[in-house]
């Protein structure tokens, strides 16, 4: 199997990517043994780590074995129905290639800690699946409790740190778990009977989450004087594998608005390079009519667009806009996102249950490492938009409207959640997300932020690196 792939290929039984997802990043001379004869409806091709060295790859489709036939040649690229014209070739597909072709211009696959292949039967036989990113619900690739035997071993993306697999027992990264770790001195962990001891899990894998783990730095920026969140944060020095040092900044110097004239400072002051994470607390950018960022806002949306994280907790909307007239649609000042490209807006609202959605369930956050009760949190003013490039993780139960959002911006990532923390019993119901937010934020951080490895500070080790050590 190729370490380092030039292309991963996702094909998918029904078009517009449903149904059962398979991923491919070798030549499949039999589609039958991956269990996808004559059903792929629909193919997203990307970039793998190695299409630098060979970066005319193309991925072909044959009508029959072994490469013969009718062929479908697509560049990487998404495709959500090949059964129509230009291409007319669904549920045809017996075999897979790849071969040099014209310059494309792909998507990303993104980074490859791990490869874990995934069995029906134990030692290594019957139907193979690939994965090589989290994966919320193995329905979608048509192995929920089916797996009987893994083998685990170094992508071309392993940080030195290490990287575990956490294989769970039901959908979403809930129920018991099974976490296999790999360090750095082992090239890989081989699983041929997940029935014996000490694993006794075959056959009840209904998620699976990759944790590549490292050191991150994190930016606490508080607005507001009540909020309790740094006490939570700043004892979350390791979790999960990761490590977390924390600094923290006042910027409100209002002492009649919860601020502190003696100890604030400027968010321009700060140098947000030097974090991974800048986490904004309960009404850090602004509350009751003032606004704290504004001096900040390019240097936060840069800092976003060059692959830093920004968390953001509940915002005030009551905000006294730039020509002082203070209106519903104006009340609230938000130029730290990029709203002239993606509008959003924060509107005055009270505590309501909320309902995670399909896309918030897969991001492991309400579940990874704690489960959330999340109608047990506080919400605060919520978000409002009807931009698709918003992902909506968690939604009003009355309206429908945002609680929670994230956006990639540039390189990097914005993640929303209106918690209210104004005192220590909200802070409290709020900690275990708190806790799972920090992980998954973590993870962005790993594949996105400039401070880390994969991002060029230190040296990343290459799959050639892995093949010529010592173990």
């Amino acid at each position: 199997m190729a370490l380092a792939p030039r292309l991963v290929v996702e094909v998918f039984q029904h078009v517009n990517y449903g149904g059962r997802k398979i991923t491919v990043v070798d030549s499949i001379p039999n589609t039958e043994g991956i269990g996808a004869q004559d059903l792929i409806s629909s193919v997203k091709i990307y970039k793998g780590p190695g299409f630098t060295a060979a970066p005319n790859y193309k991925a072909i489709f044959y009508e029959h074995l072994n490469y013969k036939g009718r062929k479908l040649v697509l560049a990487p690229g998404y495709y959500p129905n090949i059964h129509q014209i230009p291409y007319n070739f669904g549920d045809v597909i017996s075999s897979i290639g790849f071969s040099p072709a014209a310059n494309p211009t792909p998507p990303e696959y993104g980074a490859i800690p791990l490869v874990i292949e995934a069995f029906r039967e134990i030692d290594f036989r019957g139907q193979k699946c690939i994965i090589m990113r989290d994966v919320s619900d193995l329905k979608e690739i048509g192995m929920d409790n089916s797996i009987s035997s893994m083998r685990i071993q170094r992508g071309p993306n392993f940080p030195f740190s290490g990287c575990r697999a956490v294989c769970y027992e039901h959908p979403n990264f809930e129920g018991r778990r099974m976490p296999i770790p790999l360090n750095n001195r082992e090239y890989k962990v081989d699983l041929r009977n997940l029935n014996t001891a000490p694993q006794s899990f075959s056959n009840l894998i209904s998620s699976i989450k990759i944790v590549p783990v490292g050191d991150f730095r994190v930016l606490i920026v508080i607005g507001d004087n009540r909020t309790s969140e740094p006490a939570i944060l700043e004892v979350l020095t390791e979790i999960e594998g990761h490590k977390f040092d924390y600094h923290t900044v006042k910027i409100n110097p209002n002492p009649d608005n919860y601020g502190d004239p003696n100890n604030a400072v400027k968010l321009s002051s700060i140098i947000l390079s030097e974090y991974d994470i800048v986490w904004l607390t309960w009404n850090a950018p602004a509350h009751d009519r003032q606004y704290f960022v504004e001096d900040a806002e390019e240097a936060i949306k840069d800092f976003v667009r060059r692959g830093g994280i920004i968390w953001a907790s509940a915002m005030d909307n009551n905000i006294v806009p730039p020509d002082g007239v203070h209106t519903h649609e104006s009340a609230w000042r938000g130029g730290w996102l990029p709203v002239d490209q993606h509008p959003i807006r924060v509107v005055n609202s009270s505590d309501i249950n909320v309902n995670i959605t399909n896309e918030g369930q897969r991001t492991g956050m309400f579940t990874w490492p704690n489960k959330v009760d999340a109608n047990a949190l506080v919400t605060d003013d919520h978000w409002v938009t009807d931009d698709p490039a918003y992902t909506k993780l968690a939604i009003r139960t009355d309206n429908r409207d945002a609680v929670g959002v994230q956006l990639r911006w540039g390189d990097g990532y914005y993640v929303t959640f209106a918690l209210d923390t104004r005192d220590a019993a909200k802070t409290s119901l709020a900690k275990t997300l708190i806790e799972n937010t920090l992980c998954y934020l973590a993870n962005l951080a790993w594949q996105s932020s400039p401070r880390q490895p994969l991002k060029g500070r230190y040296r990343v080790h290459t799959s050639a690196d892995w093949r010529s050590s010592r173990f």
